[in-house]
């Protein structure tokens, strides 16, 4: 790709890589155990802030360092915060995960976090409002020209994105996923077969947390800016809406509906005025064309093909 696009259309490419990531994590909780989060952004953001913590008090230059630290970050997190949460179920659980969310977003949107950082810490929040940039990082030690960096990152993200499908997939076809499917569809019932509940969907959380802030760092570095709306509650019901546009109970839904939800949203992006009646317009169009999501359709119209040629 990075030969066949040039830089904009390769950007968006990455962004949409790198969000198929984020929703493939959500959809690991939501799709496969039925638990529905509000506020998985929690998680991308811990990561992305982590590494920029790192960098600019460490002075660390290494894209791998920073990745490392901030899924190190965002897993215990997902960890410290699921043991919470999955006490809970349904509406309870999700309303529970919003308020954590929002515990971390005012930490971060007040300066709270910043302060631990001393005099520096608080200089930086007050220059830039809570938001953080970081400079182009050093991949495997080499350094990168500004036109060089994208199409050498991009091949970055690609490997990621390989990598979180085919441990996810792995997950989805195990055991463990099909007593996560248990719990979703009859919680009382896996309990009384012996599946332990919380603990499996505790181990839900923590995994989707860590492949959650894998996307994170990645568009951290991606973006070079950090911000607190990558914590903030409307982006988590961003990632439900492009999990949901693609299709839930399909693997691959989520990665489609990624990719159409960054689509959309560059398409919608044309209008200068009425951006968001654009996009929603186009959302409302692609749902009744779908109702059961982008890859259920195809499936849908997979099987009356079968069925004709039959």
């Amino acid at each position: 790709m990075p030969s066949m696009l040039a830089a904009y259309p390769l950007l968006i490419l990455s962004q949409m890589l790198v969000f198929a990531i984020a929703c493939l994590a959500l959809n690991l909780l939501y799709g496969t155990a039925g638990a529905l989060s509000l506020g998985h952004a929690t998680y991308f953001g811990v990561s992305a802030y982590a590494g920029a913590f790192l960098y600019r008090f460490s002075y660390v230059e290494s894209f791998e360092l920073y990745l490392l630290s901030g899924m190190l970050c965002s897993t215990i997190f997902a960890a410290v915060i699921g043991s919470f949460c999955v006490h809970t179920t349904k509406i309870f659980f999700s309303i529970l995960t919003l308020a954590f969310s929002m515990v971390v977003y005012s930490v971060v949107i007040d300066g709270a976090v910043f302060r631990l950082f001393g005099g520096v810490g608080w200089g930086l929040y007050l220059l830039g409002g809570g938001a953080m940039y970081i400079p182009r990082l050093t991949l495997l030690g080499a350094e990168y020209a500004p036109l060089d960096f994208i199409p050498v990152f991009y091949y970055v993200i690609v490997a990621a994105f390989i990598v979180s499908t085919l441990v996810l997939w792995r997950i989805s076809q195990s055991p463990f996923a099909q007593a996560l499917r248990a719990i979703r569809d009859n919680e009382t019932r896996a309990a009384f077969i012996g599946i332990p509940v919380r603990q499996y969907r505790w181990y839900a959380f923590v995994i989707s947390g860590l492949f959650m802030g894998l996307a994170g760092g990645l568009y951290g570095q991606l973006a070079r800016q950090i911000t607190p709306e990558q914590l903030y509650w409307f982006f988590s019901a961003q990632l439900i809406l492009a999990t949901v546009l693609g299709g839930t109970r399909q693997f691959l839904g989520p990665v489609l509906g990624a990719f159409a939800f960054v689509g959309l949203d560059e398409i919608a992006s044309q209008w200068t005025v009425g951006r968001y009646m654009a996009f929603g317009v186009l959302l409302i169009l692609v749902v009744l064309a779908a109702p059961q999501g982008i890859a259920g359709g195809l499936v849908a119209v997979r099987d009356v093909v079968t069925k004709y040629r039959s």
